[in-house]
């Protein structure tokens, strides 16, 4: 069977190169016989071909200058575009530039003004800081002050109430002083005479109550230079204290 099929396509292939040649000789015969036409044509209408030939010449001639005029032209055109193109574009740029210039000055100076800003909140910040470090060391005196005068003020008031029972004191002193001042002359006098024996209205404890009011007298007396001295001491104190 494969024999048979590659028989039946050596004819297709032969039949097909016939046909391919035949058609060439005919095309060859077809070219030759216009050009054998052409031949005898041309001798017999030289004059009007050459008329035909020099006009197609100078339509050519034409067309080529029109075509150079034509492409001067479009270059020229291309060359304008390019140019305006150009411009635009170093145009847009510059526009680009210049805003690009002035977004970034206004940058600076928001920088600028932001660190003045911040410089000036730093300064403030340190101000305040100063003010609550001072505010602190005075509210400190200020307690130190109080705690001071509330203790000056008890001293004050244990002063006072001091030299108020020291006056007081010294003032039952005086007077206890006072009355017996009188009272001992008596005694002396009463001592006196039951000593000497001569009235007998003297009584024998006279001199034991003259000596009782000597020793009381002496006491007073010195108690109440006790009581001067601690006056002394308290108003000393006082003026210590700024009272």
């Amino acid at each position: 069977m494969n024999n048979e099929s590659d028989v039946e396509n050596d004819d297709v292939v032969v039949i097909e190169e016939r046909d391919k040649r035949s058609y060439l000789y005919i095309i060859i015969a077809g070219l030759l016989g216009a050009a054998l036409g052409g031949l005898i044509g041309s001798s017999l209408t030289s004059s009007k071909w050459q008329e035909a030939y020099y006009g197609l010449e100078t339509k050519y001639q034409e067309l080529v200058e029109e075509k150079k005029q034509l492409t001067d032209e479009v270059e020229d055109k291309v060359a304008q575009v390019d140019a305006e193109i150009q411009a635009k574009l170093t145009k847009a740029i510059d526009e680009k530039k210049h805003t690009f210039d002035e977004t970034i000055k206004s940058l600076n100076d928001q920088v600028a003004e932001l660190e003045k800003v911040n410089l000036s909140l730093e300064e403030q910040l340190n101000e305040q800081k100063q003010n609550i470090a001072q505010a602190t060391q005075e509210n400190r005196k200020l307690n130190r002050q109080a705690d001071m005068q509330a203790t000056m003020f008890e001293r004050s008031r244990e002063l006072f109430q001091q030299e108020l029972k020291v006056k007081q004191e010294l003032e039952a002193l005086e007077k206890e002083r006072d009355d017996l001042q009188p009272k001992l002359k008596q005694l002396k006098a009463d001592c006196d005479l039951y000593l000497a024996g001569t009235s007998w209205e003297a009584k024998s404890d006279a001199c034991d109550k003259q000596d009782e009011a000597n020793s009381r007298l002496s006491h007073v007396n010195q108690m109440i230079r006790v009581h001067q001295m601690d006056l002394k001491q308290i108003k000393a104190l006082a003026s210590e204290l700024g009272l």
